[in-house]
């Protein structure tokens, strides 16, 4: 026992995880159990009674940004939690909303509902201009006209026949076919406004540090106009967005 690396079976004995089911954050049932859970593992010394009562934009910005540097490394085991079929940040947002819990069964697709609404949750990339990306937007509706249009005149202009189209092809395809592709992007914009973003507000988190933001901070919870999206890229058979913040 003695030869043992007992820094190494400290590590092993670590915990980051508990026995909890997507399931049990669907609902309040148990949400002081699970909220002393974690406040007991993560956040030991941190005081409970500065959760929020309801989603207040200023108010989990200050929050969370004091809990960050109260918790240290801790907290990233919190926005990352591994849950199945739950994104970043949302059991982070469960733990610190009172009143909130995630989506689930008669939700309507919500990622979180609160006493002041549903929400989506978005982990998103920040950008000094003024743009979120790295996102997909969630929907049953078909975009599928819109991407064979694009793929199909980016064959035209010469860039070759595979199904990626990104921001140099498209920058390509604005100078020779300046009236077709801002076509594609108008009724891109008037399809996921309509079928998407007009529904429910959307809280977006910082995926990563960078543009001022540190990992889980509030960048905005906004509820995104047409004005707002762009269309960004084709990849793994999606479109996805750049929405402006400002």
């Amino acid at each position: 026992m003695a030869d043992l690396d007992r820094q190494f079976i400290n590590r092993a004995l670590k915990i980051t995880s508990f026995n909890l089911a997507a399931k049990d954050f669907q609902s309040l049932k148990h949400k002081k159990e699970i909220q002393h859970l974690f406040f007991t593992r993560f956040f030991s010394e941190y005081n409970m009674s500065k959760m929020l009562n309801r989603v207040d934009e200023s108010k989990m910005k200050a929050l969370i940004k004091d809990l960050r540097q109260h918790a240290g490394s801790e907290f990233e085991h919190v926005y990352k939690y591994n849950l199945k079929g739950v994104g970043p940040g949302e059991v982070m947002l469960y733990v610190l909303l009172n009143n909130a819990h995630l989506g689930g069964g008669s939700s309507a697709g919500l990622d979180l509902v609160d006493a002041s609404g549903g929400y989506e949750v978005k982990a998103v990339d920040y950008s000094p201009q003024g743009y979120v990306n790295n996102f997909k937007v969630g929907g049953t509706f078909s975009m599928a006209d819109i991407i064979r249009g694009v793929q199909e005149l980016k064959k035209e202009a010469g860039r070759g026949s595979g199904a990626e189209v990104n921001s140099t092809d498209l920058q390509e395809l604005e100078k020779k076919f300046p009236d077709e592709i801002k076509g594609y992007y108008k009724k891109y914009a008037e399809v996921t406004y309509k079928n998407y973003f007009k529904n429910h507000a959307i809280i977006f988190l910082s995926n990563k540090k960078g543009g001022g933001y540190q990992l889980g901070d509030v960048i905005a919870i906004k509820k995104v106009e047409k004005k707002d999206i762009v269309f960004e890229r084709i990849t793994s058979g999606t479109i996805k967005p750049r929405i402006l913040m400002k």
